[in-house]
Protein backbone atom coordinates (compact mmCIF):
# COMPACT_ATOMS: atom_id res chain seq x y z
CA UNK A 1 0.00 0.00 0.00
CA UNK A 2 1.20 3.47 -0.68
CA UNK A 3 0.26 6.07 1.87
CA UNK A 4 1.49 8.85 -0.44
CA UNK A 5 -0.81 7.97 -3.32
CA UNK A 6 -3.00 11.04 -2.92
CA UNK A 7 -0.37 13.66 -2.09
CA UNK A 8 0.66 14.72 -5.59
CA UNK A 9 -2.94 14.60 -6.80
CA UNK A 10 -4.85 16.57 -4.16
CA UNK A 11 -5.80 19.41 -6.48
CA UNK A 12 -6.99 17.08 -9.25
CA UNK A 13 -9.05 15.05 -6.77
CA UNK A 14 -10.51 18.23 -5.24
CA UNK A 15 -11.53 19.36 -8.72
CA UNK A 16 -13.15 15.97 -9.37
CA UNK A 17 -15.25 16.29 -6.20
CA UNK A 18 -15.87 20.05 -6.64
CA UNK A 19 -14.09 20.92 -3.39
CA UNK A 20 -12.98 24.41 -2.44
CA UNK A 21 -9.37 24.93 -1.38
CA UNK A 22 -10.39 24.69 2.29
CA UNK A 23 -12.37 21.50 1.70
CA UNK A 24 -9.42 20.04 -0.22
CA UNK A 25 -7.05 20.73 2.64
CA UNK A 26 -9.43 19.50 5.35
CA UNK A 27 -10.94 16.46 3.68
CA UNK A 28 -8.13 15.23 1.44
CA UNK A 29 -5.10 16.52 3.30
CA UNK A 30 -6.44 15.92 6.81
CA UNK A 31 -9.44 13.64 7.24
CA UNK A 32 -8.28 10.90 4.88
CA UNK A 33 -4.77 10.90 6.35
CA UNK A 34 -6.20 10.63 9.86
CA UNK A 35 -8.49 7.78 8.80
CA UNK A 36 -5.55 5.98 7.19
CA UNK A 37 -3.64 5.99 10.47
CA UNK A 38 -6.67 5.52 12.77
CA UNK A 39 -7.27 2.18 11.05
CA UNK A 40 -3.59 1.36 10.56
CA UNK A 41 -2.55 1.78 14.19
CA UNK A 42 -5.10 -0.68 15.64
CA UNK A 43 -4.37 -3.05 12.75
CA UNK A 44 -0.72 -2.92 13.76
CA UNK A 45 -1.51 -3.99 17.31
CA UNK A 46 -4.00 -6.66 16.27
CA UNK A 47 -1.80 -8.21 13.58
CA UNK A 48 1.25 -7.99 15.82
CA UNK A 49 -0.54 -9.95 18.54
CA UNK A 50 -1.91 -12.48 16.05
CA UNK A 51 1.55 -12.94 14.53
CA UNK A 52 2.83 -13.98 17.96
CA UNK A 53 0.18 -16.66 18.50
CA UNK A 54 -0.64 -18.00 15.02
CA UNK A 55 1.45 -20.61 13.27
CA UNK A 56 0.19 -19.67 9.80
CA UNK A 57 1.77 -16.23 9.45
CA UNK A 58 1.85 -16.55 5.67
CA UNK A 59 -1.95 -16.82 5.62
CA UNK A 60 -2.24 -13.84 7.95
CA UNK A 61 0.11 -11.90 5.67
CA UNK A 62 -2.05 -12.79 2.67
CA UNK A 63 -5.18 -11.48 4.41
CA UNK A 64 -3.49 -8.26 5.51
CA UNK A 65 -2.22 -7.59 2.00
CA UNK A 66 -5.52 -8.53 0.33
CA UNK A 67 -7.51 -6.17 2.55
CA UNK A 68 -5.13 -3.27 2.13
CA UNK A 69 -4.24 -3.71 -1.50
CA UNK A 70 -7.82 -4.54 -2.46
CA UNK A 71 -8.91 -1.23 -0.97
CA UNK A 72 -6.00 0.54 -2.65
CA UNK A 73 -6.99 -0.95 -6.01
CA UNK A 74 -10.66 -0.06 -5.42
CA UNK A 75 -9.56 3.60 -5.19
CA UNK A 76 -9.47 3.54 -8.99
CA UNK A 77 -13.25 3.08 -9.16
CA UNK A 78 -14.45 5.51 -6.49
CA UNK A 79 -17.08 8.03 -7.47
CA UNK A 80 -17.76 9.77 -4.13
CA UNK A 81 -15.68 11.22 -1.35
CA UNK A 82 -17.08 8.67 1.12
CA UNK A 83 -15.91 5.81 -1.09
CA UNK A 84 -12.44 7.36 -1.33
CA UNK A 85 -12.36 7.92 2.43
CA UNK A 86 -13.14 4.28 3.28
CA UNK A 87 -10.83 2.87 0.61
CA UNK A 88 -7.92 4.89 1.96
CA UNK A 89 -8.83 4.01 5.56
CA UNK A 90 -8.78 0.29 4.74
CA UNK A 91 -5.48 0.74 2.94
CA UNK A 92 -4.12 1.69 6.36
CA UNK A 93 -4.75 -1.93 7.43
CA UNK A 94 -2.10 -3.11 5.05
CA UNK A 95 0.50 -0.57 6.07
CA UNK A 96 -0.20 -0.90 9.78
CA UNK A 97 -0.55 -4.66 9.77
CA UNK A 98 2.29 -5.61 7.48
CA UNK A 99 5.18 -4.13 9.45
CA UNK A 100 4.80 -6.07 12.72
CA UNK A 101 4.12 -9.19 10.69
CA UNK A 102 7.29 -8.73 8.63
CA UNK A 103 9.41 -8.30 11.75
CA UNK A 104 7.79 -11.34 13.36
CA UNK A 105 8.62 -13.49 10.34
CA UNK A 106 12.17 -12.13 10.24
CA UNK A 107 12.54 -13.09 13.90
CA UNK A 108 11.76 -16.67 12.91
CA UNK A 109 14.14 -16.78 9.96
CA UNK A 110 17.24 -15.10 11.43
CA UNK A 111 19.37 -15.75 14.47
CA UNK A 112 19.39 -13.02 17.15
CA UNK A 113 22.85 -11.80 16.15
CA UNK A 114 21.69 -11.27 12.52
CA UNK A 115 18.37 -9.57 13.26
CA UNK A 116 19.86 -6.10 13.71
CA UNK A 117 21.20 -5.72 10.19
CA UNK A 118 18.18 -7.49 8.66
CA UNK A 119 15.79 -5.16 10.50
CA UNK A 120 17.87 -2.21 9.36
CA UNK A 121 17.73 -3.35 5.74
CA UNK A 122 13.97 -3.80 5.93
CA UNK A 123 13.57 -0.36 7.53
CA UNK A 124 15.61 1.23 4.76
CA UNK A 125 13.49 -0.55 2.17
CA UNK A 126 10.28 0.72 3.78
CA UNK A 127 11.49 4.29 3.42
CA UNK A 128 12.17 4.00 -0.28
Amino acid sequence: ADQNLLSPNLTAIATEFNFSDNQRDKKLGGDIAIAFFMVGVPASFLVGCLADVLNRRSLLFLWVICIGEGACMATYWVRTYQQLYWCRALTGCSVGGALPLIYSVLGDYYEPKERGWVSGAISMGCGV
